[in-house]
């Protein structure tokens, strides 16, 4: 069971250093950032590679 909850801290982590990340990016750029943070935060890496596919 600890293996599994430093699994799940760690992808939580991830997940919302990736959003933080899309966030600056979008807000730089002028963008709506809410959309992004939110599919990135629940997606994860998926999120951001389609933010940086669709996004640019």
């Amino acid at each position: 069971m600890g293996r599994l909850k430093t699994l799940l801290g760690v992808t939580a982590v991830a997940h919302v250093a990736l959003a933080w990340l899309v966030s600056l990016d979008a807000k730089k750029r002028g963008d709506d950032a809410g959309k992004w943070i939110a599919l990135t935060l629940l997606t994860g890496v998926v999120g951001a590679a389609k933010y940086v596919r669709d996004g640019r």
